[in-house]
């Protein structure tokens, strides 16, 4: 399923989530004064291959032999902090059943503390669906993770477009707030 058509396939929870998770970063409307940390001076490109790396941890994590989209991170502004950006990326690890995915994030449950992340939550979701979904940070570098099962739906009120889906993990990974002089609104 192309990026586009995922990011419109987001549950109201999982945006409410990563609603709040960027607030916790200190990425959303505030202004520096009110961040709780000093943005890092970091270019966009580093900032970029270090969101890479990072979605590489969370599908080593994962143990799955699977596929994923290609999704690629892309920066967004953080409002009232002067070239400031974060950095998000949006995949999808998708092919295994659905029985190997939720033991995927079962193992993600517990193979990410193992590598330097705290899990906030790992609970069902608040919608129809009631999907499981994990929220983490990662201790050192505070990135923000939240990963959901994203399975196509079943039963009479369902869409031709939702019945093409493919079942799988959702991804969405925020970066915290970065300075670089040379980023300006829009640049991608």
């Amino acid at each position: 399923m192309p990026i586009k058509k995922i990011r419109r396939a987001l549950t109201v929870p999982a945006l409410l989530i990563t609603a709040l998770l960027t607030t916790a970063t200190g990425c959303s409307s505030m202004d520096q004064d009110a961040l709780d940390y000093e943005p890092q001076k970091l270019s966009v490109a580093a900032a970029k291959d270090l969101v890479r790396s990072q979605s590489s941890v969370i599908f080593d994590a994962s143990g799955l032999k699977a596929s994923a989209t290609n999704g690629a991170p892309h920066a967004a502004p953080c409002e009232g902090v002067e070239h400031g950006y974060r950095v998000k990326h949006f995949w999808k690890i998708q092919g295994p059943s659905k029985a190997e995915l939720s033991a995927a994030l079962r193992r993600l449950h517990e193979e990410l503390p193992k590598r330097g992340w705290k899990v906030y939550r790992f609970d069902k979701a608040a919608s129809k669906n009631q999907q499981m979904q994990l929220e983490a940070e990662d201790t050192k570098q505070h990135h923000t993770v939240l990963i959901e099962e994203d399975f196509v739906p079943t039963g009479p009120d369902v869409s031709e477009w939702e019945k093409k889906g493919r079942d799988g993990l959702y991804v969405a990974l925020d970066s915290p707030c970065y300075v670089d002089p040379d980023y300006t609104v829009g640049d991608q």
